[in-house]
Protein backbone atom coordinates (compact mmCIF):
# COMPACT_ATOMS: atom_id res chain seq x y z
CA UNK A 1 0.00 0.00 0.00
CA UNK A 2 2.43 2.22 1.10
CA UNK A 3 4.85 1.77 -2.17
CA UNK A 4 1.58 2.40 -4.46
CA UNK A 5 1.69 5.65 -2.63
CA UNK A 6 5.01 6.62 -2.98
CA UNK A 7 4.72 6.26 -6.48
CA UNK A 8 1.38 7.68 -7.14
CA UNK A 9 3.42 10.79 -5.56
CA UNK A 10 6.40 10.34 -7.74
CA UNK A 11 4.80 9.85 -10.74
CA UNK A 12 4.02 13.98 -11.55
CA UNK A 13 7.17 15.06 -9.97
CA UNK A 14 9.27 12.15 -12.30
CA UNK A 15 7.51 14.04 -15.23
CA UNK A 16 8.52 17.67 -13.88
CA UNK A 17 12.13 17.18 -13.08
CA UNK A 18 12.07 15.06 -16.81
CA UNK A 19 10.99 18.08 -18.09
CA UNK A 20 13.45 20.32 -15.96
CA UNK A 21 16.40 18.01 -17.45
CA UNK A 22 15.23 18.66 -21.64
CA UNK A 23 15.33 22.27 -20.73
CA UNK A 24 19.08 22.20 -19.20
CA UNK A 25 21.95 22.31 -21.02
CA UNK A 26 25.08 19.62 -19.89
CA UNK A 27 26.91 22.03 -18.37
CA UNK A 28 24.27 23.59 -16.32
CA UNK A 29 22.56 20.72 -15.25
CA UNK A 30 25.99 19.42 -13.75
CA UNK A 31 26.15 22.38 -11.66
CA UNK A 32 22.68 21.55 -10.46
CA UNK A 33 23.58 17.76 -9.90
CA UNK A 34 26.41 18.97 -7.26
CA UNK A 35 24.32 21.26 -5.61
CA UNK A 36 21.83 19.18 -5.43
CA UNK A 37 24.43 16.34 -3.55
CA UNK A 38 25.69 18.91 -1.54
CA UNK A 39 22.11 19.91 -0.05
CA UNK A 40 21.10 16.04 0.00
CA UNK A 41 24.41 15.26 2.03
CA UNK A 42 23.76 18.29 4.19
CA UNK A 43 20.14 17.81 5.33
CA UNK A 44 21.14 14.70 7.05
CA UNK A 45 24.19 15.75 8.83
CA UNK A 46 22.19 17.06 12.16
CA UNK A 47 20.34 13.82 12.29
CA UNK A 48 23.75 11.65 12.24
CA UNK A 49 25.20 14.25 15.15
CA UNK A 50 22.16 13.90 17.42
CA UNK A 51 22.21 10.02 16.77
CA UNK A 52 25.95 9.44 17.78
CA UNK A 53 26.44 11.80 20.74
CA UNK A 54 27.76 15.28 18.85
CA UNK A 55 31.15 15.92 17.27
CA UNK A 56 33.70 14.84 19.60
CA UNK A 57 36.95 17.22 19.89
CA UNK A 58 40.41 15.20 19.74
CA UNK A 59 43.65 15.81 21.57
CA UNK A 60 45.31 18.70 19.47
CA UNK A 61 47.90 16.58 18.72
CA UNK A 62 46.15 13.77 17.44
CA UNK A 63 43.38 15.73 16.08
CA UNK A 64 46.26 17.28 13.55
CA UNK A 65 47.40 13.79 12.50
CA UNK A 66 44.08 12.91 11.95
CA UNK A 67 43.42 15.92 9.79
CA UNK A 68 47.18 15.35 7.93
CA UNK A 69 46.06 11.59 6.97
CA UNK A 70 42.70 12.73 5.75
CA UNK A 71 43.91 16.03 3.84
CA UNK A 72 46.65 13.55 1.96
CA UNK A 73 44.11 11.18 0.61
CA UNK A 74 41.75 14.46 -0.23
CA UNK A 75 44.41 16.06 -2.46
CA UNK A 76 44.59 13.13 -4.67
CA UNK A 77 40.96 12.92 -5.39
CA UNK A 78 39.81 12.96 -8.95
CA UNK A 79 36.62 15.22 -8.42
CA UNK A 80 37.20 18.86 -8.09
CA UNK A 81 33.31 19.87 -7.25
CA UNK A 82 33.42 18.14 -3.80
CA UNK A 83 34.57 20.32 -0.60
CA UNK A 84 35.47 17.00 1.28
CA UNK A 85 34.97 17.30 5.77
CA UNK A 86 35.56 15.37 8.17
CA UNK A 87 33.72 15.12 11.53
CA UNK A 88 34.60 12.93 14.79
CA UNK A 89 31.62 11.89 16.12
CA UNK A 90 31.20 11.42 19.72
CA UNK A 91 30.49 7.83 20.16
CA UNK A 92 32.13 4.67 21.12
CA UNK A 93 30.73 2.88 18.38
CA UNK A 94 33.59 1.50 15.49
CA UNK A 95 31.93 3.31 13.04
CA UNK A 96 32.62 5.09 9.70
CA UNK A 97 30.46 6.22 6.90
CA UNK A 98 30.14 9.17 4.56
CA UNK A 99 27.25 11.25 2.96
CA UNK A 100 26.80 12.95 -0.33
CA UNK A 101 28.68 16.18 -1.17
CA UNK A 102 32.17 15.48 0.71
CA UNK A 103 30.59 14.69 4.68
CA UNK A 104 33.13 12.37 6.05
CA UNK A 105 32.50 10.78 9.50
CA UNK A 106 34.19 8.79 11.37
CA UNK A 107 33.63 7.51 15.23
CA UNK A 108 36.15 7.92 18.36
CA UNK A 109 35.34 4.61 18.87
CA UNK A 110 36.91 3.79 15.75
CA UNK A 111 39.91 6.24 16.05
CA UNK A 112 40.77 4.57 19.20
CA UNK A 113 40.77 1.63 18.09
CA UNK A 114 43.13 2.00 15.25
CA UNK A 115 45.30 3.60 17.39
CA UNK A 116 48.36 5.35 15.83
CA UNK A 117 47.75 2.97 12.75
CA UNK A 118 48.15 5.19 9.91
CA UNK A 119 47.80 3.12 7.06
CA UNK A 120 44.79 1.42 9.03
CA UNK A 121 43.05 5.17 9.41
CA UNK A 122 44.06 5.83 5.72
CA UNK A 123 42.32 2.70 4.49
CA UNK A 124 39.07 3.79 6.31
CA UNK A 125 39.00 7.32 5.27
CA UNK A 126 39.76 6.03 1.48
CA UNK A 127 36.67 3.73 1.08
CA UNK A 128 34.53 6.43 2.91
CA UNK A 129 35.88 9.19 0.61
CA UNK A 130 35.77 6.59 -2.64
CA UNK A 131 32.18 6.45 -1.99
CA UNK A 132 31.53 9.96 -2.34
CA UNK A 133 33.82 10.02 -5.56
CA UNK A 134 31.65 7.62 -7.30
CA UNK A 135 28.31 8.69 -6.07
CA UNK A 136 27.13 6.20 -4.22
CA UNK A 137 24.99 7.32 -1.91
CA UNK A 138 23.25 9.77 -4.14
CA UNK A 139 23.39 7.06 -6.90
CA UNK A 140 21.67 4.58 -4.02
CA UNK A 141 18.80 7.54 -2.52
CA UNK A 142 17.71 7.54 -6.29
CA UNK A 143 17.36 3.78 -6.76
CA UNK A 144 15.29 3.90 -3.67
CA UNK A 145 13.26 6.33 -4.98
CA UNK A 146 12.29 5.20 -8.58
CA UNK A 147 14.48 7.93 -9.76
CA UNK A 148 16.95 5.65 -11.61
CA UNK A 149 15.93 6.84 -15.09
CA UNK A 150 17.04 10.25 -14.18
CA UNK A 151 20.87 9.02 -14.06
CA UNK A 152 20.06 8.15 -17.57
CA UNK A 153 18.90 11.39 -18.92
CA UNK A 154 20.45 14.26 -16.34
CA UNK A 155 19.53 13.85 -12.66
CA UNK A 156 21.39 17.09 -12.17
CA UNK A 157 18.22 19.01 -11.71
CA UNK A 158 16.55 17.55 -8.66
CA UNK A 159 17.30 20.80 -6.60
CA UNK A 160 15.01 22.15 -8.83
CA UNK A 161 11.94 20.33 -7.20
CA UNK A 162 9.93 21.53 -3.97
CA UNK A 163 11.16 20.95 -0.39
CA UNK A 164 8.85 17.97 -0.20
CA UNK A 165 11.28 15.81 -2.25
CA UNK A 166 14.22 16.30 -0.66
CA UNK A 167 13.07 16.06 2.76
CA UNK A 168 11.81 12.20 1.46
CA UNK A 169 14.93 12.21 -0.17
CA UNK A 170 16.97 12.94 3.29
CA UNK A 171 14.70 10.24 4.77
CA UNK A 172 15.94 7.39 2.90
CA UNK A 173 19.53 8.58 2.91
CA UNK A 174 19.54 7.97 6.53
CA UNK A 175 17.69 4.58 5.85
CA UNK A 176 20.60 3.56 3.89
CA UNK A 177 23.50 4.87 5.88
CA UNK A 178 23.01 2.02 8.11
CA UNK A 179 22.41 -0.35 5.66
CA UNK A 180 25.22 0.32 3.33
CA UNK A 181 25.35 1.35 -0.52
CA UNK A 182 25.32 -2.13 -1.84
CA UNK A 183 27.33 -5.08 -2.23
CA UNK A 184 29.25 -4.16 -5.83
CA UNK A 185 29.81 -0.30 -4.08
CA UNK A 186 31.10 -1.55 -1.10
CA UNK A 187 33.85 -3.77 -3.03
CA UNK A 188 34.12 -0.65 -5.10
CA UNK A 189 34.93 1.52 -2.50
CA UNK A 190 37.18 -1.02 -0.99
CA UNK A 191 39.81 -1.64 -3.54
CA UNK A 192 39.48 2.33 -4.90
CA UNK A 193 40.24 3.22 -1.41
CA UNK A 194 42.96 1.58 -0.84
CA UNK A 195 44.59 2.57 -4.47
CA UNK A 196 43.70 5.97 -2.99
CA UNK A 197 45.74 5.49 0.03
CA UNK A 198 48.65 4.11 -1.65
CA UNK A 199 48.12 7.23 -4.18
CA UNK A 200 48.77 9.27 -0.98
CA UNK A 201 52.03 7.47 0.09
CA UNK A 202 50.54 5.25 2.42
CA UNK A 203 50.68 1.36 2.86
CA UNK A 204 48.01 -0.33 1.32
CA UNK A 205 48.37 -3.65 3.39
CA UNK A 206 46.48 -1.21 6.17
CA UNK A 207 43.23 -1.94 4.60
CA UNK A 208 44.21 -5.79 4.90
CA UNK A 209 45.24 -5.36 8.49
CA UNK A 210 42.45 -3.18 9.72
CA UNK A 211 39.93 -5.96 9.14
CA UNK A 212 42.19 -8.60 11.07
CA UNK A 213 42.50 -6.09 13.56
CA UNK A 214 39.72 -4.34 14.31
CA UNK A 215 37.09 -6.34 12.67
CA UNK A 216 36.98 -10.35 13.48
CA UNK A 217 36.99 -11.91 10.25
CA UNK A 218 34.04 -14.52 9.80
CA UNK A 219 32.70 -13.13 13.16
CA UNK A 220 28.68 -13.11 12.92
CA UNK A 221 28.55 -10.07 14.91
CA UNK A 222 30.64 -7.86 13.59
CA UNK A 223 32.15 -4.64 16.10
CA UNK A 224 30.91 -2.20 13.34
CA UNK A 225 27.83 -1.92 12.48
CA UNK A 226 28.13 -1.21 8.89
CA UNK A 227 30.50 -3.93 8.38
CA UNK A 228 27.67 -6.32 9.41
CA UNK A 229 25.54 -5.09 6.35
CA UNK A 230 28.78 -5.15 4.28
CA UNK A 231 29.54 -7.82 1.79
CA UNK A 232 31.43 -11.24 3.59
CA UNK A 233 34.28 -10.04 5.45
CA UNK A 234 36.95 -12.67 4.45
CA UNK A 235 35.91 -12.10 0.57
CA UNK A 236 36.77 -8.53 1.10
CA UNK A 237 39.93 -9.16 3.29
CA UNK A 238 40.91 -11.70 0.20
CA UNK A 239 40.28 -8.89 -2.44
CA UNK A 240 42.36 -6.56 -0.78
CA UNK A 241 45.39 -8.93 -0.33
CA UNK A 242 45.31 -9.80 -3.69
CA UNK A 243 45.58 -6.30 -4.81
CA UNK A 244 48.60 -5.43 -2.73
CA UNK A 245 50.62 -7.20 -5.59
CA UNK A 246 49.61 -4.85 -8.27
CA UNK A 247 51.17 -1.66 -6.48
CA UNK A 248 54.89 -3.43 -6.87
CA UNK A 249 56.29 -2.57 -9.69
CA UNK A 250 57.04 -4.73 -12.81
CA UNK A 251 60.53 -6.96 -12.45
CA UNK A 252 63.13 -5.47 -14.58
CA UNK A 253 67.19 -6.29 -15.42
CA UNK A 254 69.32 -4.75 -13.39
CA UNK A 255 72.09 -3.32 -15.43
CA UNK A 256 74.06 -1.23 -13.48
CA UNK A 257 77.49 -2.91 -12.68
CA UNK A 258 78.16 -1.90 -9.51
CA UNK A 259 74.76 -2.71 -7.53
CA UNK A 260 75.17 -6.59 -9.59
CA UNK A 261 78.55 -6.34 -7.58
CA UNK A 262 77.21 -5.25 -4.35
CA UNK A 263 74.67 -8.11 -4.59
CA UNK A 264 76.87 -10.69 -5.81
CA UNK A 265 78.69 -10.03 -2.47
CA UNK A 266 75.97 -9.93 -0.32
CA UNK A 267 74.73 -13.06 -1.71
CA UNK A 268 78.14 -14.33 -0.53
CA UNK A 269 78.17 -13.47 2.72
CA UNK A 270 75.41 -14.61 5.37
CA UNK A 271 77.32 -13.87 8.50
CA UNK A 272 76.18 -9.83 8.82
CA UNK A 273 72.53 -10.78 8.59
CA UNK A 274 73.36 -12.69 11.66
CA UNK A 275 75.00 -10.40 14.00
CA UNK A 276 73.11 -9.17 16.22
CA UNK A 277 72.50 -5.18 15.42
CA UNK A 278 72.40 -4.60 19.36
CA UNK A 279 75.40 -6.47 20.11
CA UNK A 280 74.18 -8.65 23.22
CA UNK A 281 73.60 -11.51 21.66
CA UNK A 282 76.20 -13.85 19.83
CA UNK A 283 73.77 -16.53 18.20
CA UNK A 284 74.75 -19.67 16.54
CA UNK A 285 72.89 -22.78 14.37
CA UNK A 286 74.20 -26.45 15.24
CA UNK A 287 75.60 -28.72 13.29
CA UNK A 288 73.19 -31.40 14.79
CA UNK A 289 70.65 -31.42 17.75
CA UNK A 290 68.10 -28.44 17.78
CA UNK A 291 67.59 -24.69 18.68
CA UNK A 292 69.39 -21.76 18.39
CA UNK A 293 72.81 -21.38 21.06
CA UNK A 294 72.59 -18.23 22.29
CA UNK A 295 75.50 -16.80 24.33
CA UNK A 296 74.16 -13.60 26.35
CA UNK A 297 76.83 -11.10 26.32
CA UNK A 298 75.48 -8.75 29.22
CA UNK A 299 74.86 -11.86 31.82
CA UNK A 300 77.75 -13.92 30.58
CA UNK A 301 75.75 -17.02 29.85
CA UNK A 302 74.82 -19.36 27.46
CA UNK A 303 70.98 -19.89 26.74
CA UNK A 304 68.84 -21.89 23.81
CA UNK A 305 66.25 -20.61 21.92
CA UNK A 306 63.45 -21.91 20.40
CA UNK A 307 64.25 -25.71 21.63
CA UNK A 308 63.40 -28.67 20.10
CA UNK A 309 62.98 -27.09 16.99
CA UNK A 310 65.45 -27.69 13.73
CA UNK A 311 66.54 -24.60 12.41
CA UNK A 312 68.05 -24.33 9.11
CA UNK A 313 68.96 -20.79 8.83
CA UNK A 314 68.44 -17.02 10.89
CA UNK A 315 68.67 -13.40 10.41
CA UNK A 316 68.03 -10.56 12.74
CA UNK A 317 66.08 -7.19 11.83
CA UNK A 318 68.03 -4.26 10.28
CA UNK A 319 67.04 -2.96 13.97
CA UNK A 320 67.73 -6.33 15.90
CA UNK A 321 64.41 -6.16 17.66
CA UNK A 322 63.27 -9.48 15.78
CA UNK A 323 64.84 -12.80 14.16
CA UNK A 324 63.71 -15.16 11.82
CA UNK A 325 64.72 -18.52 10.80
CA UNK A 326 63.50 -21.36 8.42
CA UNK A 327 62.55 -24.29 10.69
CA UNK A 328 61.24 -27.65 10.45
CA UNK A 329 57.57 -27.68 11.23
CA UNK A 330 56.69 -31.38 11.42
CA UNK A 331 57.33 -32.40 7.89
CA UNK A 332 57.47 -28.52 6.25
CA UNK A 333 60.13 -25.60 6.46
CA UNK A 334 58.28 -22.89 7.39
CA UNK A 335 59.46 -19.10 8.40
CA UNK A 336 59.51 -18.16 11.81
CA UNK A 337 59.83 -14.85 13.28
CA UNK A 338 60.73 -14.30 17.36
CA UNK A 339 61.14 -11.52 19.50
CA UNK A 340 64.58 -10.13 21.03
CA UNK A 341 63.89 -12.70 23.42
CA UNK A 342 63.72 -15.52 21.61
CA UNK A 343 59.94 -15.87 21.73
CA UNK A 344 58.02 -17.09 18.72
CA UNK A 345 55.32 -14.48 17.76
CA UNK A 346 54.48 -15.33 14.05
CA UNK A 347 54.71 -18.60 11.21
CA UNK A 348 54.53 -18.76 7.59
CA UNK A 349 54.02 -21.58 6.17
CA UNK A 350 52.58 -22.84 2.51
CA UNK A 351 51.10 -26.48 2.02
CA UNK A 352 53.17 -28.53 -0.03
CA UNK A 353 55.96 -25.87 -0.12
CA UNK A 354 59.08 -25.50 1.58
CA UNK A 355 60.75 -21.94 2.38
CA UNK A 356 64.29 -21.98 1.70
CA UNK A 357 65.12 -18.02 2.30
CA UNK A 358 64.36 -14.97 3.67
CA UNK A 359 65.64 -11.35 3.48
CA UNK A 360 64.51 -8.05 5.74
CA UNK A 361 63.43 -4.94 4.32
CA UNK A 362 65.98 -2.12 5.68
CA UNK A 363 62.96 -0.31 7.25
CA UNK A 364 62.28 -3.91 9.24
CA UNK A 365 58.54 -4.32 8.37
CA UNK A 366 58.75 -6.89 5.66
CA UNK A 367 60.68 -9.93 4.49
CA UNK A 368 61.21 -11.64 1.48
CA UNK A 369 61.42 -15.45 0.91
CA UNK A 370 61.72 -17.88 -1.43
CA UNK A 371 59.24 -20.62 -2.19
CA UNK A 372 59.68 -24.04 -3.75
CA UNK A 373 57.58 -24.53 -6.54
CA UNK A 374 56.84 -27.01 -9.34
CA UNK A 375 58.72 -24.49 -11.74
CA UNK A 376 61.33 -23.47 -9.25
CA UNK A 377 61.66 -21.05 -6.43
CA UNK A 378 58.82 -18.49 -6.42
CA UNK A 379 60.10 -15.21 -4.70
CA UNK A 380 57.34 -13.51 -2.15
CA UNK A 381 56.97 -10.95 0.49
CA UNK A 382 55.44 -10.94 3.43
CA UNK A 383 54.60 -8.42 6.41
CA UNK A 384 55.75 -8.37 9.80
CA UNK A 385 52.67 -7.20 11.03
CA UNK A 386 49.68 -8.59 8.59
CA UNK A 387 49.13 -11.62 7.40
CA UNK A 388 49.46 -11.40 4.15
CA UNK A 389 51.70 -13.26 1.50
CA UNK A 390 52.48 -11.82 -2.20
CA UNK A 391 53.91 -13.02 -4.91
CA UNK A 392 56.38 -9.90 -6.41
CA UNK A 393 58.38 -11.81 -8.90
CA UNK A 394 55.84 -11.82 -11.75
CA UNK A 395 56.85 -14.37 -14.27
CA UNK A 396 60.59 -15.20 -12.99
CA UNK A 397 61.44 -17.42 -10.32
CA UNK A 398 64.15 -16.94 -7.44
CA UNK A 399 67.31 -18.32 -6.27
CA UNK A 400 68.24 -15.33 -4.32
CA UNK A 401 66.96 -12.59 -2.80
CA UNK A 402 68.49 -9.07 -1.16
CA UNK A 403 66.80 -6.09 -0.03
CA UNK A 404 68.57 -2.53 -0.79
CA UNK A 405 67.69 0.72 -0.17
CA UNK A 406 66.10 0.92 -3.62
CA UNK A 407 63.86 -2.03 -2.85
CA UNK A 408 64.19 -5.56 -3.46
CA UNK A 409 66.38 -7.77 -5.80
CA UNK A 410 66.14 -11.26 -6.98
CA UNK A 411 68.70 -13.36 -9.03
CA UNK A 412 67.22 -15.16 -12.04
CA UNK A 413 70.06 -17.41 -13.56
CA UNK A 414 72.78 -15.17 -14.51
CA UNK A 415 70.85 -12.02 -14.22
CA UNK A 416 69.49 -10.25 -11.23
CA UNK A 417 66.14 -8.27 -11.33
CA UNK A 418 64.59 -5.51 -9.43
CA UNK A 419 61.38 -4.60 -7.87
CA UNK A 420 59.68 -2.43 -5.50
CA UNK A 421 56.45 -1.61 -3.70
CA UNK A 422 55.29 2.43 -3.48
CA UNK A 423 56.75 4.82 -1.61
CA UNK A 424 55.20 5.22 1.98
CA UNK A 425 55.86 8.52 3.50
CA UNK A 426 55.34 8.47 7.22
CA UNK A 427 52.71 11.11 8.28
CA UNK A 428 54.55 14.38 9.25
CA UNK A 429 52.67 17.31 11.32
CA UNK A 430 53.14 20.55 9.18
CA UNK A 431 53.38 22.45 12.29
CA UNK A 432 53.74 20.84 15.38
CA UNK A 433 51.97 22.47 18.72
CA UNK A 434 55.16 22.62 21.13
CA UNK A 435 55.16 20.60 24.04
CA UNK A 436 54.75 22.95 27.09
CA UNK A 437 56.88 21.55 30.38
CA UNK A 438 53.99 21.28 33.29
CA UNK A 439 55.78 22.09 36.38
CA UNK A 440 55.93 18.92 38.21
CA UNK A 441 56.17 19.06 42.27
CA UNK A 442 59.24 18.00 44.04
CA UNK A 443 60.11 17.05 47.47
CA UNK A 444 62.33 19.77 49.82
CA UNK A 445 62.95 18.47 53.12
CA UNK A 446 64.50 21.35 55.71
CA UNK A 447 67.27 21.16 56.94
CA UNK A 448 67.73 22.37 60.89
CA UNK A 449 71.11 22.81 63.00
CA UNK A 450 71.29 21.52 66.14
CA UNK A 451 74.27 22.07 67.75
CA UNK A 452 76.88 19.63 66.48
CA UNK A 453 73.94 17.55 64.71
CA UNK A 454 71.68 18.89 62.02
CA UNK A 455 68.30 17.42 61.76
CA UNK A 456 66.14 16.86 58.28
CA UNK A 457 62.49 18.00 58.74
CA UNK A 458 59.48 15.60 56.66
CA UNK A 459 59.86 16.72 53.08
CA UNK A 460 57.30 18.91 52.05
CA UNK A 461 55.38 19.63 49.06
CA UNK A 462 56.74 22.68 47.38
CA UNK A 463 56.29 24.18 43.81
CA UNK A 464 59.84 25.24 42.14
Amino acid sequence: MKTSRLQRWFGPWTVVLLFFVLLSGSVQAASLGERFERTLGGSAVPEILKQYGGEHVLPIGQRMWVEEIFRRLVEVTEREDVDYTLTILNSSELNAFALPGGYVFITRGLISAIGRDEAELAAVLGHEITHIERKHGVNAVLRQMGLAVLLEVGVMTLDLASADLLRVASATLLQLVSLGWGREAEYEADLSGQALAVKAGFDGVGAVSLLDDVFTVGSEDLPMKIFRTHPDTRIRRDRLEAALVSFWSTPVVVEDRDVVERLNASRNSKQARRNDPGGRYVVIVPDEGAGLHVFDQQVRQYVTWFENTKVHDFAWSPQGQYIALIVNEGSQRQLWIGDRWGKKTKSVGLSGQAITEMSWSPQGNQLAILVDGPMGSEVMVTYLEADVLLQVGGDFTGESSIWLDTGLYFAHGDMWYHTSAPKVSPVTIRNPVPQVLQRQRILSPTVIKEGNTIRLTRPSLTIP
